[in-house]
């Protein structure tokens, strides 16, 4: 392969990375887009979690795939209330305090720090994790 097509391949990989980098980290803390998990269904299941302050069945949707996004593991039983109040915000378009009470959850809307101390959890699981983190909706 000769150096021009090998550095044609090279940015086009790049460009598709950003690319899909972009739509994967779009939805977080973005209540205009839905995230990869949204089909209508399951909307409603947990539109009805949160209007009902039930915490067992949004916990429930979030893992019944087998994934353990990262909000699983900061939205509790005792902090789901704050986490239904940012999510009310965001869809009626105070998006100031719906990232302040994402913020005092410790979801910080995929702008968290990038130093590798974050929650991959284990060398070589970081990007597994991002990849599926706050996938709240």
């Amino acid at each position: 392969m000769n150096k021009v097509a090998k550095i044609g391949l090279f940015a086009l990989m790049v460009v598709g990375l950003i690319v899909s980098t972009g739509a994967v980290s779009a939805y977080r803390g973005d209540y205009s887009v839905q995230g990869p998990d949204y089909n209508e269904d399951r909307h409603e299941a947990m539109l009805n979690a949160f209007d009902t302050s039930d915490y067992e069945a949004w916990h429930l949707l979030m893992t019944a795939d087998g994934k353990t996004p990262r909000v699983v593991d900061v939205v509790t039983e005792d902090n789901f209330e704050i986490f239904a109040q940012a999510h009310e915000a965001g869809k009626s378009g105070n998006l100031e305090l719906a990232s302040q009470l994402r913020a005092e959850l410790g979801l910080n809307n995929g702008n968290g720090p990038r130093d590798g101390n974050g929650h991959g959890k284990g060398m070589g699981q970081g990007m597994n994790k991002m990849m599926s983190q706050n996938n709240f909706h």
